[in-house]
């Protein structure tokens, strides 16, 4: 699923001589690779592919007996620390990034020597001796972390997730994989540990220790000292292993009330917590108190009165409201003194245009007819123009420019008003007969104008681009594509969806559209069991928490085994903890709602819930 953040447009005056006076146009030189700083999946997940080849082929059996001697010697150092499992991570990224950097950086070098594709084998050689690093997190912004070394002081680039988040001010301490494609960016490694509220005794501790060594270089002195740098700071962790049962246990109590109503709210749940952190016990009315904090702040989407919180959590309202006035209080106190909101982690779904899409395809209409000799020119073009309403020059331009103006409406009446604008224009664009179709109740009809689009956008479609999606022409074309496979899929005609959708990801391997996860939602109504455990291979990403991946494995395994069997109970336990409001879909089977146009999903969420039940119907 597409994550809503740093998309932009990327391939723009195409047919201009390229500015590297290699001779050949821009499209066929340097305008091939714009955008592979920032939207480049089939590299990302190309170099995601090496870092599994190794981990599932080492320790070797020739190692085990040195990485087991290693692990003996350290474990204890850091197990009463980071816990087990984290503790395991450290010890075996410290093993063969430092202690036996030679077996890693040999198997890096033979990736090198049969790699055929250059720009992978340029950022190979970049991973040679990983790079470790203290660094306090600066800034946090679209999904991306400036981080500051707290002895050399260079500033680089993180990218952050939901499933790796951190603030400013938080220290993480780790390895790295340089990534050539940006000169100050690094590639995280599990290794990497965030520690929160690091006092700055800590910081000055590390700087005395550095400038007190005989060792001249920052890294030479992060590797001599690497289990001393784990446990000066953790003492900044903020571990669950210094709250009490009583208070995780209210807070899970909490979050599943919350999950039985349908509900979410982070923001509810972490104010929640840190305050119940803070008090010598927990109140009785502590779980009914935030739910009426919740109320009455608008975290939660929630009608219920008083009287129904008062009675069904069998409380007094007196001690419900001064719980939930406290909760206020501390919430208040706590948002006026925070500097910057962890980064909200979004994915946009849907078969409409994508937020940008109207925008970028305005700047290269801005840009198609000028000529650009060099990048300093290009980037000053595009900063000129960037967000200036572009006033179209044909009738194929108008026709165009409104059905973005269409599909960014959300109101039926409204949309239909401006399709029919664009079916007056009479200019046969992708988007005419999509509209079209949109609004088409006859299966058949639809589909008649589905096809259309699609020969329509085929004659335009630039099949040689690297990565087809970054070039905004193509888009109408693969979304017409799209639109037709979710035709068959939602009839039931899951061979033909199948067809349509596996067209799209030979077309755009990245999948910025979701596609893959209609192919497998097919793949297990078609029984093809294997086939669906293919994409998910290819494409699940071990550093996103992805629901939809957990919940189509434990639907597999339902499907091979039994409901009973270990392997599912198992696989679903795991789904469960991804996103546990798809539980009530699965036990109570309700209709499943329809693909959406348009929507922005948060993980863990009721919406995203609903999403994968949707996926997940077919298959029962």
């Amino acid at each position: 699923m597409t994550k809503l953040h740093g998309e932009k447009f990327d391939m723009i005056g195409r047919n201009s001589p390229c500015s590297c006076q290699s001779g050949k146009k821009h499209k066929n030189c340097c305008g091939k690779n714009e955008g592979a700083d920032r939207l480049n999946d089939e590299l990302d997940q190309a170099m995601q592919k090496v870092l599994q080849d190794f981990f599932e082929n080492n320790p070797r059996p020739s190692e085990q007996k040195a990485l087991l001697a290693w692990k003996d010697k350290n474990e204890d150092l850091l197990v009463p620390l980071y816990g087990k499992e984290k503790s395991g991570s450290i010890i075996g990224d410290v093993y063969f990034f430092l202690e036996r950097v030679d077996i890693w950086n040999s198997f890096i070098n033979r990736k090198i020597l049969k790699e055929e594709r250059h720009q992978i084998r340029k950022i190979l050689e970049g991973w040679v001796n990983p790079v470790f690093l203290v660094g306090k997190i600066l800034s946090v912004t679209n999904y991306q972390a400036q981080i500051q070394d707290l002895l050399s002081e260079n500033v680089l680039y993180i990218d952050v997730n939901e499933s790796f988040p951190v603030e400013s001010g938080n220290v993480a301490i780790g390895f790295y994989l340089p990534d050539i494609r940006h000169s100050d960016r690094l590639m995280v490694l599990n290794s990497v540990t965030v520690a929160v509220e690091v006092q700055e005794e800590t910081i000055q501790k590390l700087r005395d220790m550095y400038g007190s060594s005989e060792i001249d270089t920052v890294q030479g002195f992060y590797r001599e000292n690497i289990i001393t740098l784990y446990q000066l700071f953790s003492n900044g962790l903020s571990a669950s292993n210094n709250v009490s049962s009583e208070v995780l246990e209210t807070v899970n109590a909490l979050e599943q009330f919350l999950i039985e109503e349908d509900l979410k709210s982070d923001d509810l749940i972490e104010g929640f917590f840190h305050y119940l952190e803070l008090q010598p016990n927990v109140p009785k009315a502590a779980i009914a108190g935030a739910v009426q904090f919740g109320i009455d702040y608008k975290l939660l989407e929630f009608e219920w009165s008083k009287e129904k919180i008062v009675d069904y959590f069998a409380v007094d309202s007196t001690e419900i409201n001064l719980f939930a006035e406290n909760l206020r209080a501390f919430y208040s106190e706590a948002s006026t003194h925070e500097d910057e909101k962890e980064a909200t982690y979004a994915f946009e779904v849907g078969t409409d245009p994508k937020t940008n899409e109207y925008q970028n395809w305005q700047l290269l209409m801005h840009l198609k007819n000028l000529t650009i000799t060099s990048d300093t020119v290009l980037k000053r073009h595009m900063d000129y123009y960037h967000g200036e309403p572009y006033v179209p020059k044909s009738k194929t331009e108008k026709a165009q420019l409104l059905a973005y103006e269409a599909y960014a409406n959300k109101e039926d009446s409204e949309r239909a008003e401006k399709a029919q604008g664009v079916h007056q224009l009479n200019s046969r664009i992708v988007d005419e007969y999509l509209l079209a179709a949109d609004a088409e109740s006859n299966n058949n009809d639809r589909e008649k104008l589905l096809k259309q689009a699609i020969a329509s956008g085929k004659v335009d479609f630039e099949p040689e681009m690297d990565v087809a999606w970054l070039y905004v022409p193509n888009r109408p074309y693969l979304r017409a594509l799209f639109l037709l496979g979710i035709h068959y899929w939602k009839q039931g005609r899951f061979e033909e969806a199948f067809n349509e959708f596996y067209r799209l990801l030979q077309l755009n391997p990245g999948d910025h559209q979701g596609v893959r996860y209609l192919a497998m939602s097919t793949l297990i109504a078609l029984e093809r069991l294997d086939e669906a455990v293919s994409i998910i291979n290819h494409y699940e990403d071990q550093q996103t928490d992805n629901a939809f991946y957990a919940w189509f494995k434990w639907l597999i395994q339902l499907k091979k085994t039994n409901l009973l069997s270990t392997v599912t109970q198992v696989a679903f336990l795991e789904a469960v903890d991804k996103n546990p409001y798809v539980k009530k879909h699965v036990e109570k089977r309700p209709k499943a709602i329809p693909y959406p146009k348009s929507i922005i999903l948060s993980p863990r969420s009721p919406e995203e819930a609903r999403l994968i039940w949707t996926f997940l119907e077919p298959g029962f």
